[in-house]
């Protein structure tokens, strides 16, 4: 059976007249007679009654006319999700992303795809940076948004944010009494900060930015992600180095701070796989911003006391 029999079926049974039908799907009437006939054969059921003057739809023809319909109707609509597909009109992504991306990349590049493409769909996880990079290899996202210098073999990658690094002490502290604060003081608590993974990445910056200062942290609290080094920082457990992207994040009990040292500036990467052929990824990538050189903000000559 074949989806054509379905639909010179449909035809004939709602114009119950062999030669209009035959006008309607465009076939001559001997042929499109001869292709019911099949259907009934193949099927082994009478679907029509036939006289001279008159065709009517047996109970088992009536049966299989609503089962037609829905039939055909499906196969209409997966016909054209095929081609929304194909042109990057539809379909769903698989996004991985860290905290940054969720406040400064993502809510923008997802809103200028669906007004390109309403029926596109996003699959969002918020995973650490190791995370999202195995499930980039294990072809369980189709792009990722990390802190990471990443390998070209497999992945393509775009820098889509720059970020000076800021320190979040706890609000009660002597730390967020001034506009600016020392690394050298800052050692004097526990650091908190995401372990390191497989890639350089935001443990990397974090690590030559105590080193630019001359100093190492005591110790060392590490967290999965880094919105959960906050939550410990507003319990004064310790500080944390954090794009300055984060001081949108408000939460009650931490202060964010410019570090009187000029650090390497945190890039936030998109990756995808360069194999990844889906039309809706390309043009979601194609949106992405693409900021400007920087250079990172040189320290104040006189810090505040």
């Amino acid at each position: 059976m074949e989806l054509r029999h379905l639909r010179y079926f449909v035809v004939v049974a709602e114009q119950l007249h062999f030669r209009h039908a035959a006008e309607i799907v465009r076939v001559a009437q001997p042929a499109l007679s001869r292709q019911i006939r099949q259907l009934e054969e193949e099927l082994g059921v009478a679907l029509l009654e036939r006289s001279r003057h008159q065709v009517r739809l047996t109970p088992a023809g009536k049966a299989f006319y609503e089962r037609a319909q829905r039939i055909l109707a499906e196969a209409g609509r997966a016909v054209a999700e095929a081609r929304d597909v194909e042109r990057g009109a539809s379909g769903v992504i698989r996004v991985g992303f860290v905290s940054t991306a969720a406040i400064q990349v993502l809510p923008d590049a997802m809103k200028k795809l669906r007004r390109q493409a309403p029926a596109a769909e996003f699959e969002l996880n918020e995973l650490a940076a190791g995370e999202q990079i195995d499930g980039l290899y294990r072809e369980r996202l189709d792009i990722a948004f990390v802190h990471a210098k990443l390998s070209q073999d497999v992945l393509r990658t775009r820098v889509v944010a720059r970020d000076r690094l800021v320190a979040a002490v706890p609000e009660p502290s002597k730390l967020a009494s001034g506009r600016h604060v020392d690394m050298k003081d800052l050692v004097e608590w526990p650091a908190i900060m995401p372990a390191a993974h497989s890639t350089s990445g935001f443990f990397e910056q974090v690590r030559m930015a105590y080193q630019m200062a001359g100093v190492r942290p005591e110790r060392v609290h590490y967290t999965r992600l880094l919105q959960t080094g906050l939550l410990l920082v507003a319990a004064g457990v310790g500080v944390s180095l954090v794009p300055e992207s984060f001081q949108a994040i408000h939460v009650k009990g931490v202060a964010y701070r410019r570090l009187q040292i000029a650090p390497p500036l945190s890039e936030l990467v998109a990756a995808w796989r360069r194999d990844n052929a889906s039309p809706l990824l390309r043009r979601f990538v194609a949106d992405l911003p693409t900021p400007p050189t920087a250079t990172a903000t040189a320290p104040p000559k006189h810090p505040p006391a």
